[in-house]
């Protein structure tokens, strides 16, 4: 009896499939031509005619070396042409197929930024090999948050609510990453002009935009340096930046060798290094030096600000270092703490800063020698306040 039952079942499944497939009278493909990069895939969907008639499409590829089809997933697999055929009840529907070399390489012209909410960036992806305007086209853009922030097919971020999100761009298996922070209301900080950049995260000063940076001081290994002289090691991360980026900061751990430690970020002299002479000629009081900072300790930090016989010394903390007494200290809590000082204040004690300048160290920081002691710094600019 289940026998039966199965055959007469088959039967009718049949008959209505080929009742289906007698009444089609052609078949479409919502692409004619599409570009692929080898290891890459391509979507096609097949539409027969006339509507509410179905049918069992076959989907083939005319030179599976170059390209496969399952069900209108197209695979890349080489370079070369082939054509994707859908085919039903006698009728058929073609796309060209391209298949161009792998891409071996996607970058992002930003791996992080930061947005206000409502705001918008479209960033710009770079592939290797280069790839017809076709290929790129198919570049996928994707957000790990949504709800932070979206992206569009053309790479078009739109900031939604605060935190943070990762946009991804790919293509085939190959990937780029570029890590999104979205603020509602933005720190005082960044609401300034004329920006000169010591340490700063490359997300903060994608923010800030290089129209608002004065001069870019930050270490590249060429014109910038950052040196550590004596006495320190890297520390170990926890947490996020002073701005609430998951970028790294400036972090030192005190070794004792020597008993003393010091680093500095050292400038070399040109045009770069000329745009300084605006702050101390600046009569407006508005210019600030700006870094956030923080420990867990109660030991002095001294820093130097300038270059030669007109730096000027300060100190934060309780007790006087390189004879000099303290100008402030900070919450010693191990949370960030902002601290801000006037260049007026600096110019008042001598320092100048002038066209033609030589090479220089910029900003000096002390830590003491006693071993263990953290030094932790972020966000260190000059800038000049609304």
């Amino acid at each position: 009896m289940k026998k039966y039952i199965f055959l007469v079942l088959s039967t009718i499944a049949v008959f209505l499939t080929s009742c289906d497939e007698d009444s089609v009278t052609g078949i479409t493909l919502d692409k004619t031509a599409i570009a692929l990069s080898a290891n890459s895939t391509g979507y096609l969907v097949a539409t027969i005619q006339p509507e509410n008639v179905y049918g069992r499409i076959k989907w083939s590829s005319t030179n599976e070396t170059v390209a496969i089809v399952s069900d209108g997933t197209v695979t890349a697999l080489s370079e070369g042409t082939a054509q994707i055929v859908a085919s039903v009840a006698g009728y058929s529907a073609t796309c060209n197929v391209t298949v161009t070399a792998a891409v071996t390489s996607l970058q992002l012209n930003r791996t992080g930024l930061s947005l206000k909410v409502d705001s918008s960036l479209t960033l710009l992806a770079s592939i290797l090999p280069v790839q017809p305007e076709q290929v790129v086209k198919n570049l996928l853009w994707t957000s790990t948050n949504p709800q932070v922030a979206t992206v569009s097919s053309s790479g078009k971020i739109t900031a939604i609510a605060d935190g943070t999100t990762s946009i991804v761009a790919s293509i085939g298996s190959t990937t780029a990453v570029c890590t999104v922070t979205v603020y509602s209301k933005v720190v005082n900080s960044l609401t300034g002009t004329n920006y000169y950049l010591i340490s700063l995260d490359a997300s903060t000063a994608g923010f800030l935009g290089s129209a608002n940076i004065a001069a870019d001081f930050r270490a590249n290994g060429e014109s910038n340096n950052f040196y550590v002289w004596n006495g320190f090691n890297a520390g170990t991360y926890s947490g996020s930046n002073f701005y609430g980026n998951n970028e790294n900061w400036l972090n030192l751990v005190v070794t004792g060798a020597g008993g003393w430690s010091g680093a500095a970020f050292n400038i070399k002299p040109g045009t770069e290094l000329n745009k300084l002479k605006a702050v101390t000629d600046d009569a407006s009081g508005k210019y600030y030096l700006h870094f956030a900072i923080k420990s867990s300790t109660s030991n002095s930090y001294a820093f130097k600000m300038g270059y030669g016989a007109s730096a000027v010394t300060f100190v934060l903390g309780t007790t006087a270092m390189e004879a000099t007494a303290p100008y402030g200290n900070f919450a010693r809590n191990g949370q960030w703490q902002e601290v801000e000082i006037p260049m007026s204040y600096f110019k008042g004690k001598g320092l100048n800063y002038t066209t033609g300048m030589a090479t220089t160290d910029l900003f000096v920081m002390l830590a003491g020698g006693t071993a263990g002691t953290k030094l932790e710094m972020d966000a260190i600019f000059i800038y000049k306040k609304p």
